[in-house]
């Protein structure tokens, strides 16, 4: 997805942090369509190996083109290095692709203990499972993220409080886009602030969810709709946002971690390790509507938000880059089932 401009080309906020790409694969079409994106990711990523032999594929996360990337690279017998793996999401099919992508993986860098666990359990070694913390909390530390003046001159909208930042991915396993997007929508409707909405993912549905955002927003002076915020952009609203809405693993982990109140709206991240201030509401308006008010009032009274998920304190960057050092690929990368004991 870093390519398209459906999704705010993230490969250029990659490369304007100063890294150097040496290849670019492309495998999301116009418009996605998840078997066909895996099937392209997993013939290009193969093909991406046998030209640029290289010592082990590190692959982040759950999605159907990571899956796809972990079975191109066991044909290949190039060892796998996997980041997140033992975590759940029960209401997404990533779930089953990311334990999926445990078992075809070498080196497992995990975010708590309790995904550790997890992972041994499904028999991998336990000399393999390093547990790292969460990446995407390295964002607490820094120290560039854009000011609210800089946030308002780049989004072209004020962002006096309340703002609220939105983001809703399809629901995988039984959701309906259309029926969800539209029960969030009409609760922002009830709800009076300034609303900042990324949009969906290439998952199955997130291009219903994208039309009715770019239907819905349109004359709306309250809403600014983008395809991608980037890290620093993102991370520079949660720490100002009055409440996150939505169903996206950020506002599980992330949000708390920037002080942000959160409506979790659906099951997509039922299982998911978490902290407090956390409000899980069904996909109805009038649910949702009462839960990001109270989340607004709180906030607007400078209420604290909750705990963040207890991940281990500090960034996880320098624990990555230590398990990685010190391990030794296994060649040929063998897979031997663990017992536990």
């Amino acid at each position: 997805m870093h390519l398209q401009e459906r999704f705010g080309r993230s490969v250029d906020h990659i490369r304007r942090d100063g890294f150097e790409i040496a290849r670019e694969l492309s495998f999301v079409g116009e418009p996605p369509h998840p078997s066909h994106d895996a099937a392209c990711a997993l013939e290009q990523v193969a093909g991406a190996l046998e030209r640029d032999r290289c010592d082990a594929l590190l692959l982040v996360g759950d999605r159907a083109e990571t899956l796809a990337a972990a079975m191109a690279a066991t044909i290949a017998t190039v060892p796998i290095i996997h980041v997140s793996g033992g975590e759940e999401s029960e209401g997404a099919i990533d779930n089953a692709m990311r334990h999926a992508i445990t078992k075809l993986s070498h080196l497992h860098l995990v975010s708590h203990e309790v995904h550790a666990r997890r992972v041994r359990q499904m028999g991998e070694d336990p000399s393999t499972v390093v547990v790292v913390g969460a990446p995407g909390l390295d964002n607490v530390y820094r120290t560039d993220l854009p000011t609210r003046c800089v946030l308002e001159q780049e989004l072209g909208c004020s962002l006096r409080p309340p703002v609220v930042l939105v983001t809703l991915h399809p629901t995988t396993l039984g959701g309906d886009p259309r029926s969800e997007v539209g029960a969030v929508a009409g609760a922002m409707e009830a709800v009076p602030a300034t609303y900042i909405v990324t949009q969906a993912n290439a998952d199955a549905g997130g291009v219903v969810i994208q039309d009715y955002w770019r239907q819905w927003a349109r004359g709306r002076e309250n809403v600014v709709l983008t395809d991608g915020l980037g890290e620093a952009r993102y991370w520079g609203l949660l720490r100002l946002a009055s409440a996150v809405l939505g169903n996206s693993s950020s506002g599980i982990a992330e949000a708390p971690a920037a002080g942000a109140p959160v409506v979790n709206v659906g099951d997509r991240q039922h299982g998911r390790l978490r902290g407090t201030g956390i409000s899980d509401v069904p996909a109805e308006a009038g649910a949702i509507a009462a839960a990001l008010g109270q989340a607004i009032k709180l906030a607007l009274k400078g209420k604290t938000a909750g705990t963040p998920a207890p991940y281990p304190s500090g960034p996880a960057a320098p624990r990555i880059v230590a398990a990685i050092v010190n391990w030794d690929p296994p060649l040929p990368p063998r897979k031997r089932f663990h017992e536990v004991r």
